[in-house]
């Protein structure tokens, strides 16, 4: 997202400065984010690029504080895949019950060469941010390599390079005096955009139980075409994750999870969420995030082709007397998926 305090010194200049600086307590962010977060991990660390073993299609759209005009809307469009897939040849399928059958599966890797054991991920996305008369438009393309550590834990480092565009439309801008705002006479003559490239990497440690991972965002930045006034946001925003799977008998699992970002510039931003997966379909969870926002959320996987979820942020804070929280939803095509196995749900 645009950080509002950022690009206006001056906040008589749009009343969505107001609403931006308290509902997110000062904390704002050159990247987007999404209350569902686990569903596009690849948009968050580049190393879960090609963890699963499908190529994954995913659009999702967040519209944040319905009922205020031109509030902060986000567009998602991305894929990701593999490469090469590893196999994924099991004894067990074809073997009696033994008390061990975890020895079955490590068979299928004798005789292989490290290199066959490699998986490759490749991917990107687009998104599309507005907010008032603030656009941004990114698109990514990213890359990831996973090696196994041992029979199940896998090390994955990934890096994804992007090209973003900036704008701000002055025709949406309605000053009372604009021809003695010297700030404002200065965007004008400037265009109101940017555009720049950044390179971002990412690590990422997991195996079907547990994931931990961190990605450096703006790691490197190269301006393209510049504006004084769009020069913001330097820093380096500081992904962490962590999760684990919990199993709750044969046909239910409990998914908690951690999000931190870490930026020294702005207010740091966490989130604390838990889901829970019935029969690999069905599944519904709930998150705090530390802007005071409460929320909910469900979805179920149609078939192994099929998926979608909504979410429903619900704002602890007094302006929730103004707006009516924000409401995201995700589509997810599966494709060459052979299972009906719910893939990783971070």
């Amino acid at each position: 997202m645009i950080r509002f305090n950022k690009i206006y010194k001056v906040k008589r200049l749009f009343l969505l400065i107001l609403f931006a600086a308290y509902v997110n307590n000062a904390y704002s962010q050159d990247n987007f984010f999404y209350s569902q977060y686990f569903q596009v991990g690849p948009a968050v660390n580049p190393a879960l690029t090609g963890i699963d073993n499908f190529l994954d299609v995913k659009i999702n759209y967040r519209s944040q504080w319905s009922g205020f005009t031109d509030a902060p809307s986000t567009n998602y469009f991305g894929i990701n895949g593999y490469l090469k897939k590893e196999s994924q040849q099991t004894y067990r399928e074809y073997s009696l019950r033994i008390s061990d059958p975890t020895l079955l599966d490590s068979l299928s890797n004798v005789g292989k060469s490290s290199d066959e054991m490699i998986r490759h991920g490749i991917g990107g996305y687009i998104i599309y941010d507005r907010q008032g008369p603030f656009s941004q438009i990114s698109g990514y393309f990213n890359y990831a390599i996973h090696f196994p550590i041992g029979n199940r834990l896998k090390l994955s480092l990934g890096v994804s390079a992007n090209l973003t565009n900036n704008r701000i439309d002055v025709q949406k801008l309605h000053l009372r005096n604009p021809d003695d705002d010297q700030y404002f006479q200065q965007l004008i003559a400037q265009g109101g955009k940017n555009t720049y490239f950044d390179i971002n990497p990412g690590i990422a440690l997991y195996n079907e139980n547990f994931y931990l991972s961190y990605a450096a965002f703006r790691a490197m930045r190269l301006s393209i075409s510049s504006d004084e006034v769009l020069d913001y946001d330097k820093a380096i925003d500081h992904n962490f994750l962590f999760g684990v799977k919990i199993k709750m008998g044969n046909k239910a699992k409990l998914l908690p999870s951690v999000y931190y970002n870490y930026n020294n510039e702005v207010n740091n931003l966490w989130e604390v969420n838990a889901k829970a997966l019935f029969n690999e379909k069905g599944w519904f969870g709930l998150s705090y995030r530390s802007t005071d926002a409460l929320i909910f959320m469900a979805g179920i996987y149609i078939n192994n082709r099929f998926n979608i979820s909504y979410s429903y942020d619900y704002l602890l804070s007094n302006i929730n007397a103004y707006v009516n929280g924000s409401h995201e939803i995700h589509f997810g095509l599966m494709l060459n998926k052979k299972d009906l196995k719910a893939p990783y749900l971070w």
